[in-house]
């Protein structure tokens, strides 16, 4: 009796797996974008563009409500007017964007102001990582965390 269940419940675990696997062969799916709530746009805006130096695209909407950049691949981070107040975020969600110069990039941010640290929270500090890439970590306006690293 044990057997008969046994090969019934292995068939259908098997033709479950195939069944699954045939619906992902069915499309393709990528990032498009990743969307954040800002208190000021303008400011959002200016520090994405300016201190990041990501390349602003338009948007279709045209309301004021929103700015876009692209960030490479094909995908878009979309700042959108919408939050009333900042919040803490928590450093494990986070951006991350790769630079091909590191040191020239400390020092762009360095003349804007903004402070950066490792993951730990040392300020002008560094993460290596085991495979060598360079991380630092640092805040935009509405307190979203942002990695840069050398990874390109």
């Amino acid at each position: 009796m044990k057997l008969p269940i046994f090969i019934i419940l292995l068939f259908t675990l098997l033709s479950t797996n195939t069944y699954a696997q045939e619906i992902k062969a069915e499309f393709t799916i990528q990032i498009n974008h990743i969307a954040i709530a800002v208190t000021d746009l303008q400011e959002s805006e200016a520090f994405y563009r300016d201190v990041i130096g990501l390349k602003q695209i338009p948007e279709p909407f045209g309301v004021g409500m929103h700015a876009w950049f692209d960030i490479g691949g094909g995908a878009q981070l979309h700042v959108i007017r919408g939050s009333e107040e900042r919040t803490e975020q928590n450093i494990y969600n986070h951006l991350c964007f790769s630079v091909s110069d590191l040191d020239s990039f400390i020092e762009h941010i360095t003349t804007h102001g903004v402070e950066y640290s490792d993951f730990g929270g040392n300020v002008g500090e560094r993460n290596i990582r085991p495979d060598g890439v360079q991380q630092i970590y640092f805040t935009d306006p509405d307190g979203y965390w942002i990695e840069i690293n050398n990874d390109m």
